[in-house]
């Protein structure tokens, strides 16, 4: 399926292939207890339990899919989450747009959408020095892309989708290197000078009314007008008022 001598040569951090696994997210953290203190990626061709945003899963039948997981390790404070995503989000759809030829937009704040659905989620969570006796901060990124699934369960099959019916492997030695290369560049400063201007241009909730859930329900309604430095989200409301929100999931398009 991968290519180690490939993937070897292409990236600039070492990737360990796994066969299957509950969750490329888990065992970084099971690695970072172990004592991993040097930048590493994590590659599944089959997820068990793979994990999304807001306690969701993600499908990862095996060798339909990338499933990954960057962890970077870090002396600095930690860094903003969102800042983290927003960059991951460009540099995914830049390695499917590079090695595909096919356009993916941005739904705030991490979802690649193609053909009007999903194909791409990113969950990013940052683990603090000392948690598990880790001498550095942690961040792990874990980004999941729907290359050529089908058959999604019921419960997402409306909304779920994939870039490709072509199952060829060496898309996926490409893509992997591609965002494991990204994310290290970001990682070397972590400026979205460079990313926030591409998310705007990917973004296709951008002018758009929408309204913004969380936790507690309906955080707001409002045209996207703008996001933030930080890749917050800037939502203006009906009378004329501007809000800004650095968390939450847009829920409904109200075109």
């Amino acid at each position: 399926m991968y290519n180690k001598d490939y993937l070897e040569e292409k990236s600039k951090v070492n990737i360990d292939i796994l066969d299957e696994i509950d969750s490329t997210n888990e065992e970084a953290k099971r690695r970072i207890k172990d004592g991993a203190s040097a930048d590493f990626v994590l590659v599944a061709r089959k997820q068990t339990a793979g994990k999304g945003r807001k306690g969701r899963s993600f499908y990862s039948p095996k060798d339909t899919g990338i499933y990954l997981t960057f962890t970077h390790f870090t002396d600095e404070a930690a860094e903003d989450v969102l800042k983290v995503t927003v960059a991951t989000s460009v540099i995914a759809a830049k390695t499917i747009k590079d090695t595909l030829n096919i356009n993916c937009g941005i739904k705030w704040v991490n979802d690649l959408y193609h053909n009007g659905k999903k194909v791409s989620g990113t969950l990013c969570e940052y683990i603090f020095k000392g948690t598990y006796e880790n001498e550095q901060n942690a961040v792990i990124v874990g980004i999941g892309i729907n290359l050529s699934t089908e058959d999604f369960p019921e419960e997402i099959s409306d909304k779920a989708g994939s870039l490709t019916a072509n199952n060829d492997n060496i898309f996926y030695d490409e893509i992997v290197s591609g965002i494991s290369n990204g994310l290290n560049s970001f990682f070397k400063d972590c400026n979205l000078n460079y990313y926030l201007p591409l998310y705007k241009e990917l973004s296709i909730v951008l002018g758009k009314e929408v309204e913004l859930s969380d936790a507690l329900g309906v955080a707001g309604r409002g045209r996207v007008i703008d996001f933030d430095d930080n890749g917050a989200i800037i939502l203006e409301t009906k009378n004329g008022e501007k809000k800004t929100f650095d968390s939450g999931e847009i829920s409904l398009f109200m075109i």
